[in-house]
């Protein structure tokens, strides 16, 4: 055999009980490996134009001369994973099993055996061939006596149908398994992102169920904060009235020293009373239910300005084309008034000069609130904005240390920041950022700011 050729060994199994029957079935195929050859030699030495290799058949016999017997191989063949392609059975073999007895047990070892049915007499009808075997693919009819060319096609084209089912087959099996890892696969998966979607649902609700109980905390300070303040307020009221009803009616008799220390007394009820004021505002910012609005700061500014009433020394300027804003505009109002009441409050200039501003600047506005007034040392930059920490306190000027960090508050709460710059005897400068949002129509006067 050449190097170009392939040889494919087929395992056929002869069941007869007539040893000449044997002898030609051996012949028949013997004769057509021989005729492979001989075609396999005549394509080499004339030449083939095919590219392909020749593929040449072997065909390994076995026989037996009954249907037990023929069964028995079958199955031996089966344990030793070397199962037949196809079986040539002879329908009568007395004393034994006949032909279709036979098969029948094949069939139980080997459904894939393919078969023919080898037989001269009609002892049986197809009829009764299909209801005892079904309508199978795998069985043919041979008539007795046969030719030998028909036996020679049916052994090649049988055992090349088997060759083509077992690869199917084999295949259909990978594809099964691969089917059932990714199955498994999915499956894992699809339990994972179950568990995940429980979970995420299970932290949903804990965090609504959280967000309700901050809600309702929220609310009970708020309105803590209201009573406190106002049952704080009535005796203050009480006391501020008094000592005033004092000072009318018994300044005379005081004295200096009395009249002065009653005078201190109503101005630390004053002060407490502020303090009081603006712990209630800071406990308040943020939890309003307002609707944003846009607010035009070039007509609003000028109205908070005269709102703190600047003395007659200090002039506040405003840049020009201030920008329009979406804000809480009571928020904004106080942001913007507790800046410039500080800058007001605290200045120790005979020319005070304060100055608002405001340019865009990496999506945000950016404002600024300036001042020629005593300025703070840099120390004292964070501390400023805690609570209750007020800054040179005087007797002219009593802070409560409230104002800045409600300023602080309305900032963050707006996703902005705050901060001061400033020198000691020259002023101060207070920053903060407003996120810059479009607006439509109005948007266009922000746009002109940009542009100057």
């Amino acid at each position: 055999m050449s190097k170009s050729q392939n040889a494919i060994t087929h395992h056929i199994l002869v069941i007869d009980d007539n040893p000449s029957i044997h002898k030609d079935f051996q012949t028949i195929l013997l004769e057509e490996e021989e005729s492979a050859s001989l075609s396999s030699l005549r394509s080499e030495v004339f030449g083939d134009n095919s590219s392909q290799p020749a593929t040449k058949s072997v065909y390994e016999l076995e026989f037996a001369s009954q249907g037990e017997e023929g069964s028995e191989k079958v199955r031996q063949a089966c344990s030793e994973n070397h199962p037949f392609e196809l079986a040539f059975v002879d329908m009568r073999m007395p004393p034994g099993w006949d032909g279709l007895k036979t098969i029948e047990h094949i069939w139980k070892i080997d459904p894939n055996v393919q078969v023919v049915i080898c037989t001269a007499y009609s002892d049986y009808s197809w009829g009764e061939i299909s209801e005892r075997l079904g309508r199978s693919e795998n069985l043919l009819i041979l008539k007795k006596p046969f030719d030998s060319a028909e036996v020679a096609q049916l052994a090649s084209a049988l055992t090349e149908k088997w060759i083509l089912a077992r690869q199917a087959s084999v295949k259909t099996e990978q594809l099964e398994q691969m089917v059932q890892e990714r199955t498994h696969e999915l499956m894992g998966v699809n339990e994972q992102l179950t568990q995940e979607i429980a979970e995420r649902r299970e932290a949903e609700q804990r965090q609504a169920q959280l967000i309700e109980k901050v809600d309702s905390i929220n609310k009970e300070l708020k309105d803590f904060a209201s009573i406190v303040s106002h049952d704080l307020k009535a005796p203050l009221r009480g006391i501020k009235s008094l000592a005033t009803w004092i000072l009318d009616d018994c300044s005379d008799t005081l004295g200096d020293q009395g009249n002065e220390q009653m005078n201190l007394l109503l101005g630390r009820v004053e002060r407490m009373y502020n303090l009081i004021d603006g712990a209630l505002q800071y406990s308040i910012v943020g939890h309003t239910e307002e609707v944003p609005t846009q607010v035009n700061l070039d007509k609003f500014i000028p109205e908070i300005i005269d709102m703190v009433v600047p003395p007659q020394h200090i002039k506040v300027t405003v840049d020009d084309n201030m920008p329009v804003i979406e804000c809480d505009e009571t928020q904004i109002m106080q942001l913007l008034q507790n800046l410039l009441s500080n800058a007001i409050k605290y200045m120790d200039k005979e020319e005070g000069r304060v100055r608002v501003g405001c340019v865009e600047e990496d999506g945000f506005w950016k404002f600024s609130v300036s001042d020629n007034g005593p300025g703070i040392e840099e120390k004292h930059f964070e501390r400023i904005f805690t609570m209750f920490q007020a800054l040179s306190v005087t007797e002219e000027f009593q802070g409560t240390g409230v104002g800045l960090t409600v300023a602080k508050k309305i900032v963050e709460l707006h996703g902005g920041t705050i901060w001061v710059e400033s020198k000691v005897g020259e002023g101060s400068t207070f920053f903060f950022t407003w996120p810059r949002k479009e607006m439509g129509v109005e948007d266009a006067k922000l746009e002109a700011n940009i542009a100057r």
